[in-house]
């Protein structure tokens, strides 16, 4: 008997996992502090989750004038000729930062409730890794899971949660 309760509460806390919503696995190298900083924000597009990046930029500028911050933004269209590299970029970005993010899987669940009624939802996950242009190495990352079923919901989400993180852990002091 006390085994079907553990299992039962097993059961009902990986459901309520499962619809958490947006989940944040983030690190970043101690003292870190972007405020006054440029951040030269460069998306690649996924081919297969390009609504998922599709019109960034606005969200991206929206963000970054509400926290009084400067961006630069390119864009990596998935088939494009001549993609901007991090490189070229480490190149004119000086004592900034280069914050590169992209679409690292997108899956669609469906369940079935209790009365047999079929139900679905999707998730994306983003990855973002800021650099040092001084340094070109990593000083930040942050990978988000966020609902997937509605494409700008999870861009809002994306960076919303990159300046949310910068806040919280005084990387973008106001």
């Amino acid at each position: 008997m006390r085994c079907m309760f553990y299992l039962l509460f097993l059961a009902i806390v990986i459901s309520l996992s499962a619809c958490a919503g947006t989940k944040i696995v983030r690190n970043s190298m101690p003292g870190l502090d972007v405020t006054g900083k440029k951040i030269w924000v460069l998306v690649d597009e996924n081919r297969l989750y390009s609504d998922f990046t599709v019109g960034l930029d606005s969200v991206w500028r929206e963000f970054a004038s509400s926290n009084k911050m400067e961006i630069e933004y390119t864009y990596n269209a998935a088939l494009s000729l001549h993609p901007v590299s991090p490189a070229a970029l480490f190149e004119s970005c000086g004592d900034s930062y280069l914050l590169r993010t992209f679409v690292s899987g997108s899956s669609k669940t469906q369940t079935t409730d209790a009365s047999g009624m079929v139900y679905g939802g999707a998730t994306v996950e983003y990855t973002s890794t800021m650099y040092s242009c001084k340094t070109q190495q990593v000083v930040w990352k942050m990978i988000l899971t966020a609902d997937g079923s509605i494409p700008t919901y999870s861009q809002r989400k994306l960076v919303s949660g990159i300046f949310d993180d910068f806040k919280t852990n005084s990387i973008l002091k106001e």
